[in-house]
C-alpha cells in the first residue's frame, strides 16, 4: 500500500511539472517606472543647462559649458537602452563627433545611471543621480575616492516622445 501511495505521488508531481511547462508564457521585459523618467514612454531628449564643482559638498563654483548646451542626450527606453549624444553646432573639441551611439544602465540600489558624457570622458562614467522628475535631471560624480570633491551636472528636458 506505501508503494502505491509513493507511484501516485510521483505520477502527480510529473503531470504537474508538465502542466507549469505546457502553460509558461513568453515575458517580455518592460522598464521599470522609475527608469522612465529618464526615457519617457519610447524616448527623452535632454540638454545640459550648467555645471558645478563641488567640495565637501559645497558649491565652489558654478558654469555653464557653452560648447555644449546644444548637444542633444537621448534615453531610449527600449529593451537594450539605447543612449545618444547629438553634438550641436558649437563643439568644446575640434575631434568631437557629431553624433555618439551607446547604452545606458540604471542601478536602483546605488542611484547609479551609467552613460558617456563627452564633455568628462569617452568611457561610460557611473553618475550618481541626485535628482530626476519629469524636466529636471541632476547628476554627480566623484573626482576622488574620498568623495570630496565632484561635479554635479544639471540637465533641462527638452523632447519626450
Amino acid at each position: 500500500m506505501n508503494m502505491k501511495k509513493h507511484t501516485v505521488h510521483i505520477l502527480l508531481f510529473g503531470l504537474l511539472s508538465i502542466a507549469v511547462v505546457a502553460c509558461h508564457q513568453e515575458l517580455e521585459p518592460t522598464p521599470y517606472a522609475y527608469t522612465q523618467f529618464f526615457t519617457g514612454k519610447i524616448s527623452k531628449t535632454w540638454a545640459m543647462t550648467f555645471l558645478e564643482y563641488t567640495k565637501d559638498g559645497k558649491v565652489v563654483d558654478r558654469f555653464p559649458i557653452d560648447c555644449a548646451k546644444d548637444d542633444q542626450y537621448i534615453f531610449y527606453s527600449t529593451s537594450d537602452r539605447l543612449y545618444e549624444m547629438k553634438s550641436g553646432s558649437q563643439k568644446c573639441s575640434t575631434d568631437e563627433a557629431d553624433k555618439l551611439t551607446d547604452t545606458w544602465s540604471f542601478n536602483n540600489a546605488s542611484a547609479t545611471l551609467t552613460m558617456i558624457i563627452p564633455v568628462l570622458s569617452s568611457q561610460s562614467l557611473p553618475f550618481i543621480v541626485r535628482k530626476v522628475d519629469k524636466d529636471d535631471l541632476t547628476l554627480e560624480i566623484f573626482l576622488d575616492q574620498e568623495g570630496i570633491e565632484s561635479y554635479r551636472i544639471y540637465f533641462k528636458l527638452t523632447d519626450e516622445e
